[in-house]
Parts: C-alpha cells; sequence; structure tokens
C-alpha cells in the first residue's frame, strides 16, 4: 500500500525526484546539466545538520543533484558554488533561490511556501524553478528582477534546474 501510494505520487510530480508526504519538504538542486569543467556543489544555507541529510540513499544519489529534507517553519537558501570553495567563491553575491515555509499558511489562497530567485554571480545560471505541486516558472540569466514561485499545498519539493531546463 505504502509503495503504491509513493509510486503514485511519483507519477503525479511527472519526474524522479523523492516523494514528499503532506507536511513534509524538500529542495532539490539538479545541476547535471551544467559544464562539467567546473565541479560544483549546492549548498543550502539555514538547514541544520538533521535537514541537510540526502532524501535518497547515497547508492542511489545522482551525480550533480542534491536533495535536502527541511521542517516548517524554514528559512533559508540555496547556493551553487565551486566545490570546496570558501564562502561562495566570490566576493560578489551569488544569484540564490530564498526560500520560506511556513507552519501555518497564510493569505488567500493559503501560501505554504515561498522561493524567490534573488540575482547576482552565477556559476551556473538558474534556468526553472517550481514545486512539484505547482507550476514552475522560466528564469532568464539575464533577469535582474526576482522571480517567485509559491505553493498552496502542505508539503512539497521545491526543484530548481541549473544551466538548462528539461
Amino acid at each position: 500500500m505504502l509503495f503504491s501510494t509513493m509510486l503514485a505520487s511519483l507519477a503525479a510530480a511527472g519526474s524522479a525526484y523523492a516523494a514528499v508526504a503532506e507536511g513534509s519538504w524538500a529542495v532539490r538542486a539538479d545541476f547535471t546539466r551544467c559544464n562539467g569543467s567546473t565541479p560544483l556543489e549546492a549548498v543550502l544555507g539555514g538547514a541544520s545538520d538533521e535537514s541537510s541529510l540526502p532524501l535518497l540513499p547515497a547508492s542511489s544519489v545522482t551525480p550533480n543533484v542534491t536533495d535536502f529534507r527541511i521542517a516548517a517553519p524554514f528559512a533559508g537558501s540555496l547556493v551553487i558554488k565551486p566545490h570546496g570553495a570558501a564562502g561562495f567563491g566570490s566576493p560578489y553575491p551569488p544569484q540564490q533561490v530564498d526560500i520560506e515555509v511556513f507552519n501555518q499558511p497564510a493569505g488567500n489562497p493559503a501560501v505554504w511556501s515561498n522561493a524567490t530567485v534573488k540575482a547576482g554571480t552565477q556559476w551556473a545560471p538558474i534556468a526553472k524553478i517550481g514545486w512539484n505541486t505547482g507550476n514552475s516558472v522560466p528564469v532568464d540569466a539575464k533577469q535582474k528582477e526576482d522571480v517567485s514561485v509559491q505553493s498552496t499545498a502542505n508539503g512539497g519539493t521545491l526543484v530548481v534546474y541549473y544551466c538548462g531546463a528539461p
């Protein structure tokens, strides 16, 4: 029964990322489409040690895809930087995704989470962002304005594609 529920959740999401139960949250950084000349890593600021554990067992982890679990409430930022670099790898502010997940929904319709792409130095430009429970939004690498996506579902995965959208 549990397997069929998870399988149905994956099919409904239309992708191969891990299904997330109601009230549970995750963030996926997919930089598989980036040029491999500079090794990159995803960093989720604001995550506790428990929050930053991979969703999937190490044996099933895909190279250049990083999954994080997060718990509500959450406020933090997702950044891609050169692997092993101190700080963000640049003296300039990086392009980042500010993520907020609320304990209780706010507004009408009820918003449980928000993710905002902030312009900055790009090691890997964000191409597309969205919650698996709603619409995705393409992001132009030259865009200077913030781009936001919200979720009205209690639980979900924020999926951020870098260097090209699927």
